[in-house]
């Protein structure tokens, strides 16, 4: 067998490893800056675990400590604590709604959003008459122009109406006339065949 070939290669110098960016530290010691080679000698790391752990504890003290207030309070003041807390919480939202609004509108004129929701809609708000958009408006202003129109023309008081009912008056005479004159022909034919049968007996 060759020597070398194989599944794994190894590459020149691939046995070295070198921590080469050596850094001094507050105490003089030489400190690698790659995070593979770094270790804490100061043990920092253990440092925050403990404070972490000691937080932790303190935190579940006063869960605890609420826990056991809660239950020491009736339905009715309960209620009353959640209402008053809600209030506050309304109350910093509206500061910071109000107060860096209008930094923002100040500063940054050209972000702000225009369909931006500052308030949220209720169902009560539905039932509200709310503005018209332009083009709703417009379609409805149309509209009643459209209605008006038609009655007036209804009533013949438009120009467009005058013209058509002095149009449809002129028809009528035309056919009035017509059917004079056809009448008139049919009389004047029925007595030619009357004459005719005299004649022929």
């Amino acid at each position: 067998m060759v020597r070398g070939t194989g599944k794994f290669k190894t590459k020149r110098g691939g046995g070295r490893q070198f921590s080469k960016n050596m850094v001094l530290d507050e105490n003089g010691t030489a400190v690698s800056t790659d995070k593979r080679w770094r270790k804490d000698a100061d043990g920092s790391g253990s440092d925050e675990e403990e404070e972490d752990e000691e937080s932790e504890e303190e935190s579940e003290e006063e869960e605890e400590a609420e826990e056991a207030d809660k239950s020491e309070l009736s339905r009715a003041e309960r209620k009353e604590l959640k209402k008053k807390q809600a209030a506050e919480k309304m109350k910093q939202k509206q500061k910071q709604a109000g107060g860096g609004g209008d930094d923002d509108s100040e500063d940054d004129s050209d972000l702000i959003n225009p369909n931006h929701v500052k308030s949220k809609m209720n169902i009560s708000d539905l039932s509200a008459p709310r503005e018209l958009s332009r083009k709703e408006r417009e379609a409805k202003e149309k509209k009643e122009a459209q209605d008006k129109y038609w009655k007036l023309h209804v009533a013949g008081k438009t120009d467009q109406a005058k013209s058509d009912l002095s149009r449809l008056a002129k028809i009528r005479a035309d056919r009035e006339a017509a059917a004079e004159k056809r009448k008139a022909e049919a009389e004047a034919k029925k007595s030619e065949l009357e004459a005719k049968q005299k004649a022929s007996r």
